[in-house]
């Protein structure tokens, strides 16, 4: 594969006609069968649409569907309401100091809350009934994985090339990767700090939510990158209109 460049595109989601500069493409790195189907399908039940099968066979990239998106809903970002973000953050405050309301700012810092992260979460979470965005795993959890993966992995093709005390170890090794996931204490996404932060990333990933409290939900845009960084390997600021979703589909545009 040569090392080009990408070309720039039409900045679609700014709904401007500037050409968008970045110096190198990327991609969500989704899973080859059934990620960017499993995005399609998150995407059509937040947004309350359909996606036909020809327009979803013409999205190679973030900013593709991204214009799918604004045609099927061209005034959801005309919508009135209360601020959204005001009402994310009274939810989390109320979860966290229900009776010292000066007790959490949006300057609050996250890790001065006393809680790991996964902890913390997983309160919020029962607290507010709002979906929170994916935490990042620590070392403890990414050995774990790794133990887990590819310990089942590599037992499954012991065993079935007959090597069955191999593939008896290699189990015992995956099963011991359960519980360092388990007890892995998370870790917050890069560039989430304060709970101003944490209210910025969890709008997008509750549009309904805001909706029925009267609220103005996020525009298209953030909505659409804050659902592509849970499903794929980059953070919400990574992504871009030319983001592919799979690495595959980038390898054979930026050899061309």
């Amino acid at each position: 594969m040569r090392n080009r460049s990408f070309q720039p595109i039409e900045d679609v989601a700014s709904g401007n006609r500037k050409a968008h500069d970045w110096k190198m493409a990327n991609s969500l790195d989704l899973d080859p069968e059934w990620g960017a189907i499993d995005l399609l399908e998150e995407v059509e039940a937040t947004f309350h649409i359909e996606i036909s099968k020809k327009e979803a066979e013409r999205c190679c990239t973030v900013g593709d569907l991204y214009g799918v998106l604004c045609a099927h809903v061209p005034e959801w970002d005309d919508q009135q309401g209360r601020c959204g973000s005001s009402i994310v953050f009274y939810r989390l405050r109320r979860s966290l100091s229900p009776s010292d309301k000066r007790g959490v700012m949006p300057s609050t810092l996250l890790a001065s809350i006393g809680l790991p992260p996964r902890r913390l979460f997983e309160r919020l979470a029962v607290g507010t009934e709002l979906r929170l965005p994916n935490l990042e795993l620590t070392w403890l959890g990414i050995t774990g994985g790794f133990l887990l993966v590819g310990g089942m992995v590599a037992a499954m093709v012991a065993l079935l090339t007959k090597h069955f005390m191999i593939g008896g170890v290699l189990i015992l090794i995956a099963v011991v990767g359960l519980p360092l996931l388990r007890q892995d204490p998370g870790r917050f996404p890069a560039g989430m700090l304060t709970i101003a932060d944490l209210v910025r990333r969890t709008v997008p990933l509750n549009s309904t939510i805001v909706e029925e409290a009267g609220g103005r939900p996020a525009d298209r845009w953030s909505i659409l990158v804050a659902l592509a960084a849970e499903h794929g390997s980059l953070s919400s600021n990574e992504i871009e209109p030319g983001t592919y979703f799979h690495r595959r589909t980038l390898e054979l545009a930026t050899a061309r």
